[in-house]
């Protein structure tokens, strides 16, 4: 069936044609060549803004030359990798254009990581260098001696509090190094592999998802904002993901716009940080519209600069709410897995959705079991697609010209790719998550299906988490599941934990072992001490009744505690707590 397109929908459309017409020609491109390009054709404007500093184009590309002069110069080669445990700098960015430049590849490492999982993020990513930057150190020396390691292959950057170690200093190894163009940046094809970047998929430890030249220099983030190179796009979000970094730096690499950063998220320096940099777009995920209208009235505010803002995972009421209070002309809705292919762009701006189904076959929504994930088929052995009205599982086209790759690790890969799903010879990559078709194509977004949830902008493994609390000696074993709770976006994690025999629970000892353990977006919320765990006809942990009955502590009879984040510690959910909790009145 023929798809009637809106005007809007068209001139996307028609404008992602012409870019894609004009790659083909060439297909040598990358974060490298563009910097070089645009020092050429406009040195003198702003091509990142931080605190109360800022580089032109001609002074990034400067920057960078050193960084990849200087790994030239270590025998870095092609496809040599670079790990990155970093905080939002400018330096990130100069760091990963200068590797890009020679080829190599940057592993960007969550900050947030901890003990096992920090671990398994270095372990999988083989890197030959590794640079961690102060606030990391502590974090990264807990493990190094588990990576074994030579001490003069790590660097260590923007240390102002100046922590104790014995790798080498960044800074004075770069600084003599050249400035001038490096004669391997234009021999990056777009094909190159050239970033991992990590995501917690439906099992396990977080996964490094391959993003080649083509990802990264993909347009989305510029042809959704319009972006020209008078465009300021302000974002707070880690580089460490793709939103920043692909949408973010990938989109503002195509015409010269000025990247505006900050280290961290702040809700209380937000406007103040727009009215700084002139920020004309800005890039958000669901909870910061949330936590930007919690805050008081705002000096900054008025005759604000701010008129465009893309991103994931707003809901409606807060959608409506954020563009009526703070006068936002356009909210730029979509969806894309760091790690998949395909995605859905609300061109038409209609609030809780995730975007139109604009293209026949590209994102197909099928029926599964939403407690097993299993997806159905008919008769004849292909998937069966939902009607509107119902929900199922995305799935996104493989097209053979996208240089889909996935993971790092080929197996997880194949685990999500779908052959033969509705013709013989076609391939799909499910994305994981449940979503509700509406009329007209419409999709709105529903729940991560299977063993991952939402939480504080991440996704969280739920068998990451288990694994860790499954080393707390008196657990003999745990189920972790995510449940709603009022006023927040995503779900918050709850661990259920069966004990071994004659065993009291410790509640510091185990807090002191959460806080050490887990990132904060993954320490679960909620903890429930049960004597026995359920499960399925197959030796699985049920967790379906669990996440139904939820913390409900005038229902359940079994001890449960709530993550107390004043203290750090978790403490009883008595009756005052759990009143507290549902009228908001919890800080989580």
């Amino acid at each position: 069936m023929e798809i009637q397109l809106t005007p809007e929908e068209e001139d996307y459309l028609e404008r992602a044609d012409q870019f894609v017409e004009k790659r083909t020609k060439n297909p040598y491109e990358s974060y490298g060549i563009l910097v070089e390009k645009l020092a050429k054709s406009i040195p003198t404007n702003k091509a990142v803004m931080y605190e109360d500093s800022s580089w032109t184009w001609y002074e990034f590309n400067k920057e960078s030359n050193k960084i990849a002069n200087y790994f030239l110069k270590r025998g870095n080669k092609k496809g040599d990798i670079v790990a990155i445990m970093m905080e939002n700098s400018p330096e990130y960015l100069f760091i990963t254009t200068g590797i890009n430049k020679i080829q190599g590849v940057s592993s960007q490492i969550n900050v947030n990581q901890r003990s096992k999982a920090l671990i398994h993020a270095f372990k999988i990513s083989e890197p030959k260098w590794i640079i961690v930057d102060g606030s990391s150190l502590p974090a990264f020396i807990d493990i190094f001696t588990d990576l074994k390691l030579d001490k003069k292959k790590v660097f260590v950057i923007n240390n102002p509090e100046q922590i104790a170690h014995g790798f080498l200093d960044f800074h004075s190894e770069v600084e003599s190094s050249s400035t001038d163009n490096p004669s391997t940046t234009f021999q990056s094809h777009l094909s190159d592999d050239a970033m991992y970047i990590f995501t917690s998929g439906t099992t396990g430890l977080p996964k490094a998802a391959i993003q080649n030249n083509l990802r990264l220099v993909n347009a989305f983030g510029f042809l959704a904002f319009k972006l020209t190179k008078d465009d300021v796009v302000y974002s707070a979000l880690p580089l460490y993901h793709s939103l920043a970094t692909v949408v973010g730096w990938g989109g503002i690499l195509q015409c010269g716009s000025t990247f505006a950063i900050r280290k961290r998220f702040s809700a209380s320096q937000f406007w103040k940080d727009i009215k700084k940099f002139g920020a004309t777009c800005f890039l958000y995920i669901g909870e910061i519209p949330r936590y930007l209208l919690n805050r008081p009235e705002s000096e900054y505010v008025e005759n604000t600069t701010l008129k465009k803002m893309l991103g994931v995972g707003l809901r409606k009421d807060v959608w409506e709410e954020f563009k009526s209070r703070f006068n936002i002309e356009h909210v730029l809705e979509f969806y894309g897995a760091t790690e998949g292919a395909g995605g859905l762009f609300n061109i038409g701006e209609k609030p809780g959705m995730i975007g139109r189904i604009t293209v026949p076959g590209a994102i197909m929504i099928v029926k599964c079991d939403k407690d097993t994930n299993e997806l159905f088929k008919d008769e004849n052995g292909f998937l069966i697609p939902c009607k509107p009205g119902e929900t199922g599982m995305m799935l996104a086209v493989i097209m053979e010209n996208e240089y889909f790759q996935g993971y790092k690790d080929k197996a997880k890969t194949n685990k999500r790719v779908i052959t033969n799903a509705f013709v013989e010879g076609d391939m799909y990559f499910n994305t994981g998550d449940l979503v509700n078709l509406h009329e007209d194509r419409w999709v709105s977004f529903a729940d991560r299906s299977g063993d991952t949830f939402r939480w504080k902008g991440e996704n969280v493994s739920t068998l990451e988490v288990e694994s860790i609390l499954n080393t707390f000696l008196p657990v003999e074993m745990c189920t972790v599941y995510g449940v709603e709770i009022p006023n927040a976006d995503g779900k918050a994690g709850m661990a259920c934990l069966k004990l071994s025999n004659d065993v009291s629970f410790d509640v510091d000892k185990f807090s002191r072992f959460v806080r050490k353990s887990f990132p904060k977006y993954s320490i679960p919320i909620f903890i429930r001490i049960k004597d026995e765990l359920e499960f399925t006809g197959t030796h699985k942990l049920r967790k379906v009744n669990l996440r139904k009955q939820g913390y409900d502590i005038n229902t359940l009879t079994d001890k449960i505690y709530i993550w107390d984040l004043p203290s750090n510690n978790y403490v009883l959910l008595d009756a005052e707590r759990y009143q507290n909790l549902l009228e908001g009145k919890i800080k989580l």
